[in-house]
């Protein structure tokens, strides 16, 4: 008999028959077996997983929050690891107005402690889950189109890279808008650091609006401060929100959506139940008027779980007809779509891999419900989705679900092989890559 493994503290060791693992991600439709999940307690344990000849040729991946609809961690016989040791913030600098966080701080966590001590990131994500690492890695974006994605925030980023070295990257380094956007596939990020804000509060209006006047006025979104709308599909209703800055008081934050309300915004009703619920729903939500609330949490969405996604960056200039031509798409029955479809924008930035990369953009996010009772049904709709949103020039969200090749999504990044070259550099073995990765970067 096999001597037990020895536990170093801090640490998940699991060996020989007790080693493999189920991981999925928080919507369940991306599962797997890993080899082993591992969490570790500092870099040098970091280090010893990362140079492991064994874990190497399994394969190595951050698992980060699970927040993901698409399969970047590729759970499969790999060694995943998990950074819940790693978190909480390093260091705010009052006179260069940044912040050093590490890695497996989620968002909210980070949110919390900045608030706390009179701070505030630029922007936010609609949700507040996942890692800082994560959001980083793909270009997770807020709502303003004064803003590019939550990565371009970032000035700095220490990442433990396949050959056990810590490389510093700051925002002197040309490199830096390489790692703004890695996929998780340059090494493991260790710490960040994101300029801030002083802390503040928004009012946060909410109305309903009929969707062909959103869409005739779509420019009006260029000049929020943050704002956004959601079409319910199968209705031509539209809720559209703003937010600026103000020193009005704070207001009772709102309640979270009730069963109902979840209920009706997440379903796979046939269009005539659906477009029903959905402007019973719609009437609700723009009763929503105004509120004040802190800054983070205004700009928070609620997501009813669980869910797949799919989502597509268009440009500034063709998202109007994108989205009339998703309306068809639904009106025509090719597409089962029976949860509002979120739209929101971003100021064009610097990213090698951003969606946001060189112009101002629009993000159109569509979901659809997971079923136990229809695992995949929520696959045609989203190919239906990206197929559409795909020739309006759209780039997938890194995240979301896609159904595009490499080839394709090199043709819509000028910095691709610019990216190839740095992924090569710095993991020449391509350990941190797991089959979603290997099939874009190798095929």
């Amino acid at each position: 008999m096999a001597d037990a493994p020895r536990s170093t503290p801090g640490r998940e060791i699991t060996t020989g028959e007790r080693r493999r693992k189920a991981w999925a991600n928080w919507s369940g439709a991306v599962r797997g077996i890993a080899d082993s999940l591992l969490s570790p307690a500092t870099t040098d344990e970091l280090r010893e997983i990362v140079l492991d000849d064994a874990a190497r040729a399994r394969g190595i991946g951050v698992v980060g929050s699970g927040h993901s609809y698409a399969d970047l961690v590729a759970p499969a016989g790999r060694t995943l690891l998990d950074l819940r040791h790693h978190r909480g913030i390093d260091t705010v600098d009052p006179a260069a107005m940044t912040v050093t966080v590490r890695a497996g701080t989620t968002m909210r966590e980070l949110n919390q402690e900045l608030a706390a001590a009179g701070y505030a990131l630029p922007n936010q994500s609609a949700i507040d889950e996942q890692t800082v690492a994560g959001v980083v890695a793909t270009a997770t974006h807020g709502s303003s189109p004064g803003l590019g994605t939550l990565s371009s925030h970032v000035v700095a980023a220490r990442v433990l890279t396949a050959d056990g070295r810590v490389r510093t990257v700051t925002r002197d380094d040309p490199e830096l808008d390489g790692v703004r956007v890695h996929l998780g596939c340059l090494g493991v990020v260790l710490d960040l650091t994101f300029t801030v804000v002083p802390g503040h509060r928004l009012r946060k209006v909410v109305h309903r609006k009929p969707l062909p006047e959103v869409l005739a006025d779509l420019g009006a979104f260029r000049d929020v401060h943050f704002g956004g709308f959601w079409w319910y599909p199968h209705t031509s209703q539209a809720i559209v929100w703003e937010a600026s800055p103000t020193d009005e008081p704070p207001t009772p934050p709102p309640a979270r959506p009730g069963a109902l309300l979840s209920l009706l915004c997440n379903n796979s009703w046939t269009p005539r139940i659906a477009g029903a619920a959905h402007y019973a729903a719609a009437v609700a939500a723009g009763r929503g008027g105004a509120r004040v609330l802190r800054r983070d949490d205004a700009l928070l969405h609620h997501l009813p779980p669980p869910v797949q996604g799919t989502e597509y960056s268009v440009p500034f200039d063709r998202a109007a007809d994108a989205i009339r031509a998703l309306v068809g798409e639904v009106r025509r029955g090719g597409l089962r779509v029976s949860a509002p479809v979120d739209v929101r924008f971003t100021a064009a930035d610097t990213g090698w891999l951003s969606p946001s990369r060189q112009s101002p953009t629009c993000h159109i996010g569509v979901t659809h419900p997971v079923s136990a009772h229809d695992p995949q049904g929520w696959i045609a709709p989203l190919r239906a989705a990206d197929s559409v949103l795909w020739e309006f020039d759209g780039r997938p969200h890194w995240a979301k679900v896609h159904f595009r090749t490499g080839r394709e999504l090199a043709s819509r990044y000028p910095e691709w092989d610019r990216f190839q070259e740095l992924r090569r550099t710095w993991d020449p073995d391509g350990v941190f890559l797991g089959a979603h990765l290997r099939r874009l970067f190798e095929h």
